[in-house]
């Protein structure tokens, strides 16, 4: 199963994330963009946040930029939930796209993963 949000959904579900992550105290904002608002090309979302006053803006793919000749569909969920995880690593997020950064991106995938198939069986709220 894949989730797609309109923007009003997007920020119904960044509230409901941003509490089951324990993300309370950070002034997060989360918006739908096309692929030329952007910054990192064929992402499916990014995160840029401001450690120290804890802010975060998100943004994730318009549904009419994600790629249609990929196996897997969009599911905005775990995108969102993917780069909410970022805040908490972000301490400890290496600079430059070497095996540190790699590593790190695969490990919160595989978190978001896990996370948003618990929360969709209802195991987590």
């Amino acid at each position: 199963m894949s989730v797609l949000y309109n923007n009003e959904e997007l920020q119904e579900a960044l509230k409901e994330w941003q509490h089951i992550l324990k993300l309370d105290a950070w002034d997060i904002r989360a918006k739908i963009c096309r692929a030329d608002e952007m910054a990192l090309e064929g992402a499916q979302g990014e995160n840029n946040w401001v450690l120290e006053s804890r802010k975060s803006v998100i943004h994730i793919i318009d549904p009419l930029d994600y790629p249609r000749n990929t196996m897997f569909a969009q599911d905005m969920e775990q995108t969102l939930v993917h780069e909410l995880l970022h805040l908490h690593f972000a301490p400890f997020e290496p600079d430059g796209e070497g095996l540190a950064s790699c590593m790190m991106e695969q490990t919160i995938e595989l978190l978001a993963g896990i996370l948003v198939g618990q929360h969709r069986t209802n195991k987590i709220d």
